[in-house]
């Protein structure tokens, strides 16, 4: 027990060094809150650059935030329809296609 409290000390030491005594989100922090899995549309995320689905990088964050709360099934119906889609690049939800926009109820 002495061991675990010793180890979560000194966890907090390390972090707070690392962010200079900041909390995060503040100056000194490594990365923003506010910005961390945003999705402002005039902002890049590195993660969203690299997909091959048919989605802006501001479409991509936000599918990517709404996919986690549907079930298997629908997340399966949204991923077919964006392999076999064919077309130009999506910028909006009204671009989606229409099976998408259906069972994301959009």
């Amino acid at each position: 027990m002495f061991g675990r409290d010793r180890a979560k000390t000194q966890m907090r030491r390390n972090i707070a060094k690392a962010n200079d005594g900041q909390p995060a989100g503040t100056k000194g922090s490594r990365a923003q809150t506010s910005v961390v899995g945003g999705t402002a549309a005039d902002d890049s995320y590195e993660a969203a650059s690299h997909t091959e689905a048919p989605l802006n990088e501001f479409m991509v964050r936000l599918l990517a935030q709404e996919m986690p709360v549907l079930d298997s099934t629908s997340r399966r119906i949204i991923n077919q329809e964006l392999r076999d889609y064919d077309g130009p690049t999506i910028t909006c939800v009204a671009e989606l296609p229409e099976t998408v926009r259906e069972v994301m109820e959009l």
